[in-house]
């Protein structure tokens, strides 16, 4: 998640590795797998929102065959968050990017229950500080749905710029808003 570069701190031998394209969907588990072998099975930090979790869902099954040590935290707001945010720019109805104007999301913890992934779903910072620890500290493969608020926005980030005409203009890199 591209969040992840505004507010971590990386010492020293860790990394952190996110796609250049920071938004991009479906490539944070197979990263992960992917790093955790090149680790030699190593433990792996994964950062995924619910959508992009459920473009490779079935890699939870890799995950688990390899006993993997990574540790998911799938951020679970509902939907499509990134779409949901240029909807919002342009004024247009939400369409397909919630549960209400047509896609739904699984319930990650059921589904961690389901792979035989250890889970924990985290609603509250206490929640937070009590099973994070426990996430970081388990041997085998862990996943930690942490739900967020379906309207959180991600800022910055470039927007789309809606013309009274209706046509697009795409923004600048220097437009980042806010």
């Amino acid at each position: 998640m591209a969040c992840f570069f505004q507010g971590v701190h990386v010492a020293p031998p860790q990394r952190g590795i996110c796609g250049g394209g920071l938004g991009e969907m479906g490539c944070a588990l197979p990263s992960a797998i992917g790093a955790s072998f090149a680790r030699n099975k190593g433990e792996v930090l994964c950062l995924v929102g619910d959508g992009g979790m459920m473009i490779n869902l079935q890699e939870l099954q890799t995950i688990v065959h390899h006993q993997l040590p990574i540790k998911i935290i799938v951020f679970e707001n509902d939907g499509y968050a990134m779409i949901k945010g240029t909807h919002r720019n342009i004024k247009i109805p939400y369409t397909g990017v919630d549960k209400a104007s047509g896609v739904s999301m699984p319930d990650f913890w059921e589904v961690a229950q389901a792979f035989k992934i250890s889970t924990c779903n985290v609603r509250t910072w206490g929640d937070a500080k009590l099973f994070l620890p426990i996430m970081m500290d388990h041997k085998g493969p862990f996943l930690a749905q942490i739900h967020i608020d379906p309207e959180q926005v991600f800022a910055p980030r470039l927007q789309p710029i809606r013309n009274e005409d209706g046509t697009m203009t795409p923004p600048k890199f220097y437009e980042l808003s806010p």
